[in-house]
This record gives structure tokens, C-alpha cells and sequence, in this order.
């Protein structure tokens, strides 16, 4: 059974501020003059069951198609690993996957509203948490710290998505008052957002329960594991590279003391023994896909539900991330735009079991009443398609042709264990036996041996590289084990690294096509993509607009 998302659908919340789709920069006086009354009242901080419905209300942000649900997975292309389904321009996705960015693209928009609703109603939590009434019982001491810290988290992460998708925007920890407030808030410097985000998650996460301690068992909370993971992910983008309002690269002075705090929260979650590596790695997937929760690996996955699986509250993880399906199919039909290519494909060697269930080289037909499945050619593998979360694995019948209940994964535990490895290697510059170890975990599991018994045919050993080739091996293995989850365009902005793979996979695209081995096909990331500006997407013009020009816009766009 589906859980969590489904119990209320984060159907209140207390202001019509909230309510209304309105941009930072846009009062509610706009649009109403009757006076604002909170949805639950005045006894809507009477309970800690009250409080949940509104961390609930600020979790819905993240759980939207203009967010985790659908955009982020264009977010994370064009790259080496990944593309937009087709060539040219003209089209919602291809025009930000191919790098034809303009300032009033309406997903850009979208996001950039949902997360700063996202802040306010964190904000408005956090302002008001001492008015809820909180039972003298340990059981409802725990969940008011729990509901708070998750609060905390959130309104970090709506910020540290922010950042990553914008640069700097402006910093707000106060809710929004209805009348006489001055919305002109000043962008503030990404590093500073980094310095608030982080030191609010560092007091947030103590709070937080293990996953195997919540009253009643595990549903999807987010997790003191989550937490520590998400920090080291946090101080990973902090210590690397981000496009400055200079219009340059730049990593801060003190990046080294980021790669160990990133290194000291991944090792809490391994230390912790909570978690671990599912013996297979695509039953991780097929329990997505049958709405199998699983905290050991997955720590934190967005939830999706919708009764009728339609557009509010439904995902499309499998659909447009997903396996090409025919209309007709009992599947239900896959558009597949996020494509991969061959050159990809290769990088696994044929043993590793990640190969086929990250990489489909087939397509769903309907043919005479009846599902087909149909190869490929390789001389179109453009056309191949992630299968992580492919339809045919889905469980029940499907309840709509375009969207799915399927949840969206951002935080695994071989993610932690890679995040440690990389960490490791630059502190102590080099590999360390443990960030060997931490790789070699992640890669039995890929050739189907148990991920905690040393294997002396398989395992690296630190001999085998100093600090450039194990930071190689890294970038690669993120690659292979994490591919389509939404970290590859980011993890290559803060190593500095996207516009290399970019133009590399460009040539590999032309000098197939013309040895031959492809059909013409234009990759045309390779073409748009400009460094230093495209490492950031554009503030949305109408926020400028609604500030009266007050922000410069980012490096290399213009209004």
C-alpha cells in the first residue's frame, strides 16, 4: 500500500498566502481585500497532530510535477550520461535540457515559486512552534522535536535547491505578513544561504529519529539517517565549484574543512548500523515500483499519491523518465523523454548487473492486442531509455497513461557511501583503506556478491591509485550506480567539470555518425552549452519584473 502522502494531501494551510501561487515579490493584497482568517483557526497549533498537517503542507512543495515529480529530471540534463528526447528547440523540456534557456521559461517559474512557498510556510511553523500545545508524554515530546526539525530541513533544502538551480536569491527566515511588508529583498550571496542552510541542518538533525524508531513503524519521515545525508551531500556542493555573480567559476578558500564535515556526516550513517545496502541492486528499484518503502537504502524518497494516479499529487517517474511504451499498452503509455546513448552503456562492463536495469536498449510495441517487446539498434541508441523505473515492473493495473503513484529516491545509501569515499580522498589526500572499502561495497553489490564481504578477484585496494585516479574512478561510479536520480549535471557543476563533458560527448556523438555507427543525429547540448553561464539557470524574469528591476540578473542572460 501506498503511504503518507495519500493521508492528507496537504489539503490545508493557514493563509490564503499560501494557498495562492503567489512569487516572492507579490503581496496577497492583490488579490483579496476580505480579511485573512487561518484555514484550521485558532486552534490550529492546539496538537501535534495539527502541527504535522502543516509540515505536511510544506513537504507538498517538493512533491510536485514542477519539482521532484517531473522537472528535476530535465534539471539533471544534458550531460554525458543523459539527454532530451530529440534535437532542436521549440519544446518546454528540449529547450532547457539543450541549453536554449530563456529567462520566462514557465518550469523555471514553477519551481522558483514552489520553493519560496515551501520557506514560507516552514517559516511560519518555525515562528509559531511554541504556541503548539504539546501532551506531557514522551511519545508526543518526540514527535513535536521530530515535526520541528523536519520543518528546519525542509526550509534548508528548499534553499539548498535554490542555490544549486540559481546561484544567489534572496534569504528570508520570516514569514510573510499580509499588509505593509517590502518584499525588495536583496539576493544574498550563495555562500552565505550555504553558511545559514548548514548550520541550521547541523542543529535540525539531532532532533530527527532513526528510521527504526518512529511510534508505529517507518512512513516516509524524514529520518535522522536522511539528515546526516543530506548534510554531507550539503557540504559536498559547498566545498566545490559554483558560477559566481562575476561570471566565473569559483570554489571558497576554506573547501577543505567542507569535505570533512561531508566525510563526518556520511561516516554517522554508516556508523550508525541503520543502514545498508539492499543485496540487489534491482530489487531497489522494483520495490519503487510496487510501492515498497525501504529506509535501510533508500533514506528518503518523495512521496506521490493520487487515487486515480493523475496530475496533483501523481509523479511521472516511469513515464518520462522511463522505458518507451505504446498507447494501448496494458503497462499504460511511457513518452520517455529523458534519453541516454551507447557511449554510456559502454562504460559497464558486461558483468555488472547495474547495466540492464539502468539502461534499456528495448521499447515497448502494441501490436495486434498484445505487448512487444522490441530491441533497439545500437545505430539508435540516442533512443535508449532510463529502466530503472520501467512501467512493466509497476504494480497493479495502470491507472493513467501519462503519470504514476512511483516515488522519486534522493537519498540511497550507496550515494553515502561514495559521498564518504569522495570526501575521504580529499582530505587526506588520497585514498584512505576505508573510502576503498566504501567504493568496494557499492561495486560487489554491482557484480552480485554480498556488498559486505571483501572479494579478492573484485576489490580496488588504495595501491591500486593516488588522489586523480580515485577522484576518476568516483566521478565514474556516481555515474554507473546513480544514473537518472537527479545528481549528474550537479555533481559536474561542483566538480567544475560539465562543459568538458559536454563537448567530449559531443565528439563522441560526430565521430560515430561519422564512422558510420549512428544515425545523423545532432546532440545539440554540444552546441548551446556556454561555460560560465550555463552552470546556472536565469532568476525567472518576472521576479526581477516584480521587484522593479532591483536584482541584476545571473552571468550571460538577459530579460
Amino acid at each position: 500500500m501506498k503511504t503518507i502522502i495519500n493521508k492528507i494531501k496537504q489539503a490545508v494551510w493557514i493563509s490564503a498566502c499560501a494557498l495562492a501561487t503567489v512569487t516572492l515579490s507579490t503581496s496577497c493584497n492583490d488579490y483579496l481585500d476580505e480579511p485573512i482568517y487561518d484555514s484550521w483557526g485558532e486552534d490550529f497549533f492546539s496538537s501535534t497532530e495539527r502541527l504535522n498537517l502543516g509540515v505536511r503542507g510544506v513537504l507538498e512543495s517538493f512533491s510536485s510535477q514542477d519539482t521532484y515529480g517531473m522537472s528535476w529530471m530535465v534539471f539533471d540534463c544534458d550531460t554525458d550520461i543523459s539527454h532530451i528526447q530529440g534535437a532542436g528547440t521549440g519544446h518546454v523540456a528540449r529547450d532547457l535540457g539543450h541549453y536554449n534557456i530563456y529567462t520566462s521559461h514557465v518550469w523555471l517559474e514553477n519551481a522558483w515559486k514552489l520553493y519560496y512557498k515551501a520557506i514560507d510556510r516552514a517559516n511560519f511553523i518555525l515562528a509559531k512552534k511554541d504556541d503548539v500545545i504539546v501532551a506531557d508524554t514522551d511519545k508526543d515530546r518526540a514527535t513535536y522535536k521530530q515535526l520541528i526539525a523536519e520543518a528546519r530541513v525542509m526550509r534548508s533544502l528548499a534553499y539548498f535547491d535554490l542555490i544549486r538551480l540559481f546561484g544567489d536569491v534572496p534569504y528570508k527566515d520570516t514569514y510573510t505578513v499580509l499588509d505593509g511588508e517590502d518584499m525588495k529583498y536583496p539576493r544574498t550571496d550563495s555562500q552565505e544561504i550555504y553558511g545559514h542552510i548548514c548550520e541550521e541542518m547541523e542543529e535540525a538533525v539531532p532532533d530527527l529519529l532513526w528510521h527504526d524508531e518512529f511510534p508505529g513503524g517507518y512512513v516516509g519521515r524524514f529520518s535522522k539517517g536522511a539528515g546526516h545525508a543530506l548534510l554531507s551531500r550539503m557540504y559536498l556542493f559547498r566545498a566545490g565549484w559554483s558560477l559566481r555573480q562575476s561570471g566565473t567559476m569559483e570554489r571558497p578558500a576554506e573547501y577543505m574543512d567542507y569535505y570533512r564535515k561531508a566525510s563526518e556526516h556520511a561516516g554517522m550513517v554508516i556508523q550508525s548500523g541503520k543502514h545498508a545496502l539492499n543485496a540487489k541492486y534491482d530489487a531497489v528499484f522494483k520495490n519503487m515500483c510496487e510501492y515498497k518503502l525501504e529506509p535501510q537504502e533508500n533514506l528518503y524518497e518523495f512521496q506521490f499519491y493520487s487515487a486515480t494516479a493523475q496530475k496533483g499529487g501523481s509523479s511521472q517517474v516511469g513515464t518520462y523518465n522511463g522505458v518507451l511504451i505504446a498507447q494501448g499498452s496494458s503497462f499504460g503509455r511511457a513518452n520517455s523523454y529523458i534519453k541516454t546513448h551507447h557511449f554510456f552503456y559502454d562504460t559497464f562492463e558486461d558483468t555488472d548487473l547495474r547495466k540492464d536495469v539502468s539502461v534499456a536498449t528495448w521499447r515497448i510495441n502494441y501490436t495486434d492486442g498484445k505487448d512487444v517487446y522490441a530491441p533497439i539498434a545500437r545505430n539508435q541508441s540516442y533512443t535508449w531509455a532510463p529502466a530503472k523505473w520501467r512501467r512493466d515492473w509497476h504494480a497493479g493495473d495502470a491507472k493513467d497513461p501519462n503519470y504514476t503513484n512511483v516515488n522519486w529516491v534522493f537519498l540511497r545509501y550507496s550515494d553515502v557511501l561514495l559521498m564518504k569515499a569522495e570526501a575521504e580522498n580529499e582530505v587526506n589526500n588520497g585514498p584512505t583503506e576505508s573510502a576503498v572499502d566504501c567504493l568496494n561495497q557499492v561495486r560487489r553489490r554491482a557484480y552480485g556478491y554480498d556488498p559486505n564481504i571483501p572479494n579478492a578477484t573484485l576489490d580496488y585496494t588504495v595501491s591500486d591509485f593516488d588522489k586523480d585516479t580515485f577522484f576518476k574512478e568516483i566521478v565514474a561510479e556516481r555515474a554507473r550506480e546513480l544514473c537518472f536520480e537527479g545528481h549528474r549535471r550537479m555533481d559536474l557543476i561542483r566538480w567544475n567539470m560539465l562543459g568538458d563533458a559536454i563537448t567530449n560527448t559531443k565528439k563522441q556523438f560526430d565521430a560515430a555518425i561519422a564512422a558510420g555507427e549512428l544515425r545523423q543525429y545532432s546532440f545539440d547540448a554540444g552546441i548551446r552549452f556556454t561555460p560560465n553561464k550555463h552552470e546556472l539557470y536565469p532568476v525567472p524574469s518576472r521576479e526581477i519584473l516584480e521587484t522593479g528591476n532591483f536584482w541584476k540578473q545571473n552571468p550571460g542572460y538577459t530579460n
